[in-house]
């Protein structure tokens, strides 16, 4: 190649072929939405210069190679150009090696310092030694000896990349293994041909040791993958595009479509059904691409896409939005008349911060959809939006809860509503009751109870009231005369293998009597036949831990299924006792209810018990414990001395 353009002194090969590839990474860096992190910045300039440092190597080259006097100024200048640029490049990859520890980024401003100092020192050496002459050697006819600049380029290059080898050892740690075994190779392979270089000046090589690295951190950690049948990135290029928008603080959509139908076909058996479903897809992405330049669609899975739309938020905007959904709608039911499609979007407000935040909204937001036959298009609003900041600052406590496991966690408020047993005239028992206090403010078990239950903490918050009753009866044992509290499990928990174990475990680090422990289920824990839930009931009771079903009469479970399990007490729903009152079929049934109950050995208790006449309807159908509102109010666990009798010594 370098006798095609002409000069023979200096083999440039590798610096023409180089600048070929450093052009063709810098076009994939621009055209493929590669991943913009937070060290993505130093691959991209360092390419950029990639491309500019082997142009001026190829100038000297050729100046050097057909010189005279009259040419030296211009060979001079271009030096002092590559070595600023080489410099920048040597700076931009010894960062992206700094920053490339998660934890180091934290420091990224005290290594900017460092390199550019050591960069500023470089500069100072090469320019010092140009200028003194050091590095040109000429003394007439065509041919500049231009070797000792590359020599001090090559010296640049081995303090850099040796620096880097001992920063990466000093680090490694810090580095997944993938990111140790692609330094670990790529430097000393670096190192080897700098070492090469500076034994023979005559072909330059300088473009190798620098593109390499800075190409190989773009393929492995920054380009993103795409379908190849239908052109379109995956949830990890999602990712990287979401944050470079919140980044940048540019206003954006960000949808979700979603084909139940199409998530159903299997496609590991290719079928035509399947054909048409891609062949749908593939109309709907180019259409949908065409139309809105500004629109980026990323592949989930067969049938769900999430899609982000550059634009502020505007009537016009919200318009093509609607048409994507019109163009969606009609693009599959031109394949299938009984496809559905679910489209959700929704301004990226401000207080969405990451991905996974835009898409539990969305799955907030989906619970809307009632009926699964019927097409879905929905765009969030404000409200939408408060509601959902609501509930993520609940989910984000709650995790927390859950993570600490703390039994003096001071959000979990431990409330007992006092019993009323009806044959002493007095309060025997109490119901411990949950609640949460998030910033001052309590939050309504209504709220916080399905959420807990949604990202399984539960449990913990269930092992945290637990201790809190413990500790309280730790001190009502010694100086009141009661039966117990209890504490409500749900459904979910009471079917985990170590549930028995670690109930117990608390009990026992407390000191308390297991009598005075009753468990709460709910009905619907029991409508289901369940060998893990049952095996946990009789283990506790084995131990002298009683149980109670609440909420009876709201399930589907049979008395036969509820008396076979080992309850002490059936709690009856306040709904039963209402429609009781009211209705004398109901009124009838209860009675029949009761009167079964008894006759095998269990209590009943109504709950819900506000007015003198629901307190009289319960006293006259037999019930031996009444709870609610005409008798007590829920107080804090320590309050309940004031209603238990004290001990007379």
């Amino acid at each position: 190649m370098s006798n095609v353009i002409g000069y023979e002194a200096y083999n440039i090969d590798v610096e023409v072929a180089f600048l070929i590839v450093s052009l063709i990474f810098f076009v994939f860096m621009n055209g493929t939405k590669p991943r913009r992190t937070t060290s993505y910045v130093y691959v991209f300039f360092g390419m950029l210069f990639s491309i500019i440092a082997p142009a001026i190597s190829i100038a000297i080259a050729y100046i050097a190679s057909d010189m005279t006097y009259e040419k030296l100024g211009m060979l001079r200048i271009c030096m002092l150009s590559y070595i600023i640029i080489y410099s920048l490049i040597l700076f931009d990859v010894s960062m992206y090696l700094c920053t490339l520890p998660y934890r180091n980024r934290s420091k990224e401003s005290w290594y900017r310092i460092f390199c550019m100092a050591f960069v500023a020192l470089m500069d100072l050496y090469c320019i010092t030694s140009l200028f003194s002459g050091n590095m040109i050697s000429y003394t007439g006819g065509e041919l500049a000896d231009i070797s000792a600049f590359i020599i001090k380029m090559n010296h640049c290059g081995l303090v850099s990349s040796t620096f880097s080898l001992v920063f990466a050892l000093t680090v490694t740690k810090d580095m997944p293994k993938v990111v140790r075994t692609i330094i670990f190779t790529v430097y000393p392979l670096c190192v080897l041909l700098l070492i090469l270089q500076r034994t023979n000046t005559s072909h330059i090589i300088l473009a190798m040791t620098y593109v390499i690295p800075l190409a190989v951190f773009f393929i492995l950690f920054h380009s993103n993958p795409y379908d190849e049948i239908l052109g379109l990135q995956n949830a990890y290029s999602l990712e990287s595009r979401f944050e470079d928008n919140i980044f940048l603080k540019k206003p954006f959509y960000i949808g979700y479509l979603i084909i139940p139908s199409f998530n159903r076909l299997d496609f590991s058996k290719p079928t035509p059904e399947m054909a048409d479903a891609f062949e749908a897809i593939v109309s709907y992405c180019r259409l949908a691409e065409d139309k809105y330049p500004n629109l980026y669609i990323y592949k989930q899975s067969a049938g769900t896409f999430t899609f982000i739309y550059e634009a502020p938020q505007t009537e016009e905007n919200e318009k093509a939005l609607d048409e994507l959904g019109d163009i969606a709608e009609k693009t599959i039911k031109d394949i299938d008349n009984l496809a559905t499609i679910i489209m959700i979007d929704m301004p990226c407000f401000k207080e969405i911060k990451t991905i996974a935040m835009a898409r539990e909204m969305v799955n907030m937001l989906s619970k809307k959809h009632v009926n699964p036959l019927d097409n879905f298009r929905y765009r969030a609003t404000l409200e939408d939006n408060k509601k959902f900041q609501e509930r993520y600052r609940i989910e984000q406590e709650l995790l927390d809860i859950r993570f600490r496991k703390d039994p003096d966690d001071e959000r979990v408020v431990c409330y007992a509503q006092p019993i009323f047993e009806v044959e002493s005239q007095s309060f025997r028992t109490a119901e411990a009751l949950m609640r949460l206090k998030i910033n001052g403010e309590m939050v309504s078990p209504g709220l916080f109870i399905p959420i807990a239950e949604e990202t399984n903490c539960i449990h913990a918050l269930t092992l945290v009231m637990l201790e809190k009753v413990c500790m309280e009866l730790q001190k009502l044992e010694k100086e009141y005369d009661f039966e117990c509290i209890s504490v409500n499990c749900s459904a979910k928990e009471f079917t985990l293998p170590g549930l028995s174990e670690e109930v117990l475990g608390i009990i026992k680090k407390y000191g308390v009597d297991p009598k005075k422990i009753r468990l709460e289920l709910t009905e619907s824990a029991v409508a289901d036949d369940n060998n893990k839930l049952k095996k946990n009931m009789y283990k506790l009771r084995e131990q002298g831990i009683s149980f109670y079903l609440d909420d009876f009469g709201t399930g589907y479970s049979a008395m036969a299924r509820v008396i076979d399990l080992p309850f002490r007490t059936i709690k009856f729903d306040k709904t039963l006792l209402y429609q009781s009152i009211e209705d004398e079929r109901m009124d009838g049934i209860v009675s029949n209810m009761i009167e079964t109950l008894k006759n095998s050995g269990i209590m009943t208790l109504v709950e819900g018990v506000e007015s003198d006449a629901q307190n009289d309807y319960s006293i006259i159908h037999g019930f031996e414990y009444i709870q609610g509102f005409h008798y007590a109010k829920p107080v804090p666990i320590s309050e309940l001395r004031n209603y238990f009798t004290k001990i007379k010594k």
